[in-house]
C-alpha cells in the first residue's frame, strides 16, 4: 500500500508538536484513530517513526528521513492543486516565463502585465535568473519562454531579437571624472563594483578589460543591481549597469550616469524557446512580447 496524504500530514503534524493527540485535535479525529493513521505508516515501511513515552512522541531517525519526503510530497500536492484550480477559474494554458535582471528591471513587467490584460484566461509564470540558467532550463523543459542576453551560438534553440538596451557607467555624485561620455578603457583606472561572475554583465566587461589589455580592479561583487549602487553610493567603485534597470536608484543615491563609447554598450535581447512548435499560450505570449517593441 501507497501511504495517504492525510497520514503523511498527522505524521508531520505530530512530529512539529511532539504530540500525537494535538495532531488528532488539529486533524479533527480522535487519538485512537490517529494512532491507528501511525501504525500503519509504520506497517508500510517497516521501521518506527515514533518513541512513545509519557511526554508526547519523539521522532526517530527513520521518522526524520520520511519527514523530508513528506515535506516535499505535500507542497508538490499543494502546487498541483493550485495550478489545477486556475482551469477550474477558467484558465485555458499556461506559459513557464524566465527572464534576466535587465528584463525584469526595465521593461518586461509592463510587457507581461499588458499581456495578461489581454489574455487573463492565460497564466504566465515569471521567474528572475541569469541568462545562461535560462538557456539551460529552456534545454531542460524547465521554461517555455526565456528573455536573454548573450551567447546565441547555441543552433538547437530558437533565439528572437526582442528589446536594445544600452549599459551605462554609474559613478558616485562626487566622482572626479565629469565628461559625460567615457570609454570603458578610462574607466578601467578605477576600482569596479560588479555583478556575480555567472552574470552577462560581468563576462562582458571582463572580455572588454581583455581587450583593453588593462586589469579589472573588480574590488566587490555582489547580486543585484540595487546592490551594485549601494555599492557606488558608498564610494566602493564605479560599475555598469543597464541604464534603465538602475535609473530607479539614480536619484535617491545621487548617483551619476555616463554614457560609454564602447560599441558593446548597446545589448540586444532575445527571446528564447525551444526548436518546436510552439503551443498556444506560448505563441500568444510571444507575439504579444515582440508587438510591444517599437524602435
Amino acid at each position: 500500500m501507497r501511504p495517504d496524504l492525510d497520514s503523511l500530514a498527522l505524521f508531520l503534524s505530530a512530529l512539529e508538536s511532539g504530540s500525537l493527540s494535538k495532531a488528532a485535535e488539529e486533524h479533527h479525529m480522535v487519538l485512537s484513530a490517529a494512532s491507528r493513521r501511525i501504525r500503519i505508516l509504520e506497517t508500510e515501511f517497516g521501521v518506527p517513526l515514533f518513541q512513545r513515552t509519557s511526554k508526547g512522541v519523539t521522532v526517530t531517525g527513520a521518522g526524520e528521513s520520511l519527514a523530508i519526503h513528506a515535506r516535499l510530497i505535500l507542497r508538490d500536492v499543494d502546487r498541483m492543486r493550485a495550478d489545477l484550480s486556475d482551469y477550474a477559474q477558467g484558465a485555458t494554458g499556461r506559459v513557464r516565463l524566465q527572464a534576466n535582471a535587465s528584463a525584469m528591471g526595465q521593461f518586461l513587467p509592463d510587457d507581461v502585465a499588458s499581456f495578461r490584460r489581454s489574455y487573463p484566461e492565460i497564466r504566465v509564470d515569471v521567474e528572475e535568473h541569469r541568462s545562461v540558467w535560462i538557456v539551460q532550463a529552456i534545454r531542460d523543459r524547465q521554461a517555455d519562454v526565456g528573455v536573454i542576453t548573450g551567447d546565441t551560438a547555441d543552433t538547437t534553440l530558437n533565439f528572437i531579437p526582442y528589446r536594445m538596451d544600452r549599459l551605462v557607467a554609474i559613478v558616485h555624485r562626487k566622482h572626479p571624472y565629469r565628461n559625460r561620455e567615457v570609454s570603458f578603457a578610462e574607466l578601467l583606472d578605477f576600482d569596479f563594483v560588479g555583478l556575480e561572475n555567472d552574470s552577462a554583465i560581468a563576462r562582458t566587461i571582463e572580455d572588454a578589460a581583455v581587450a583593453a589589455r588593462k586589469v579589472l580592479r573588480l574590488r566587490v561583487k555582489v547580486k543585484s543591481f540595487e546592490a551594485v549602487c549601494r555599492m557606488i553610493e558608498a564610494g566602493m567603485g564605479v560599475g555598469i549597469l543597464p541604464e534603465g534597470a538602475a535609473a530607479t536608484y539614480r536619484k535617491e543615491m545621487g548617483l551619476r550616469f555616463l554614457n560609454l563609447s564602447d560599441a558593446w554598450a548597446s545589448r540586444r535581447m532575445y527571446l528564447c524557446t525551444r526548436q518546436e512548435t510552439l503551443t498556444f499560450p506560448q505563441r500568444r505570449l510571444v507575439d504579444h512580447l515582440l508587438s510591444r517593441y517599437v524602435p
